[in-house]
């Protein structure tokens, strides 16, 4: 079975052919979620993913399948699994060859988490594939953010900035657990209503806030020239802040209009990259996307296994 990069992860044998996350509309490609690139039309995905490519792309065009069924694509049996990444997101299972796609074994409220599978070859998202890229316990951050939000709001309003598809939900769902109901922007709130569609409850306000407020808005609002739920919480003693997994190791606070940041991500860390290697038991390993080569070696050595990095 040859494995290489072609406009996407290339799976072949035969005459068999997939490609993984493929960068144009494929009719034999599977596309893992919904985040801007890695979306693409025509593909398998899941329904979720499907319905978020509806409002994100303007047209909901590609094959929708469930988690744990058995499909056909490109004469492989392909099997979809939970990826704990964002709504939707999914791993994918190509014979004995286990695509992570960007996954989280920590997972989320509102995507589930990403359990490891025993396969032949695994190919492995590393975004955080250095040594240093340790990550805090998701549970340590959640509980930061919420003594912070309770602090702040004795003041005035918070606002959290956080990518629009994925993060922006979770935190919102947090906001839920501890009784808020966040203002949102028109973006995300469009893609609000497709979890609730979905079964995951979000409750979040649309439209012009009044009295005493928390907001969630995309990353660009937090920057010169702000948005007008930032500037209007900042007319009111308001505070604000940054969620992002970067945020443990770069410092926002120059190119941001924030009071705090937060390294709340969807993404696996290095610790956490290193055990689902080890559960998932491969003879073999490719490593794709952030540090590849280096994540790549450190597997080599820590497990005597082949590994590379796949361009």
């Amino acid at each position: 079975m040859d494995i290489r990069y072609e406009h996407g992860i290339c799976i072949e044998d035969d005459h068999r052919k997939v490609i993984l996350d493929p960068t144009r509309q494929s009719e034999i490609g599977v596309v893992t979620h919904g985040h801007m690139d890695h979306l693409v039309k025509d593909a398998f995905m899941t329904y979720q993913t499907l319905d978020i490519l509806g409002v994100r792309m303007g047209e909901r065009r590609g094959k929708g399948v469930s988690y744990g069924f058995p499909h056909q694509v490109g004469g492989f049996n392909v099997l979809l699994f939970p990826a704990g990444h964002v709504f939707g997101s999914a791993m994918t299972m190509v014979e004995d060859v286990l695509y992570t796609g960007d996954f989280n074994p920590e997972g989320g409220s509102t995507c589930g988490r990403a359990s490891p599978h025993k396969c032949n070859t695994l190919i492995i998202e590393t975004t955080y594939g250095k040594l240093d890229y340790r990550l805090p316990p998701k549970k340590d951050i959640i509980d930061d953010i919420k003594i912070w939000t309770e602090c702040q709001l004795e003041d005035g309003p918070v606002v959290f900035g956080a990518y629009e598809f994925g993060k922006a939900q979770e935190i919102i769902s947090l906001l839920n657990s501890m009784g808020e109901v966040p203002y949102v922007t028109d973006r995300i709130y469009r893609l609000c209503e497709i979890y609730n569609k979905h079964g995951v409850d979000l409750k979040y306000n649309h439209g012009e806030p009044e009295g005493d407020f928390t907001a969630v808005v995309p990353p660009g609002d937090l920057k010169k020239p702000i948005g007008s739920l930032l500037k209007k919480a900042r007319k009111m003693n308001g505070t604000s802040a940054y969620l992002s997994g970067w945020c443990a190791f770069y410092s926002f606070f120059h190119s941001m209009d924030i009071d705090a940041q937060f390294p709340f991500s969807d993404h696996a860390g290095f610790d956490e990259l290193i055990d689902y290697v080890k559960k998932c038991d491969p003879e073999r390993v490719f490593t794709v996307h952030g540090s590849a080569k280096e994540f790549a070696k450190t597997v080599e050595n820590e497990f005597g296994i082949e590994a590379k990095a796949l361009k």
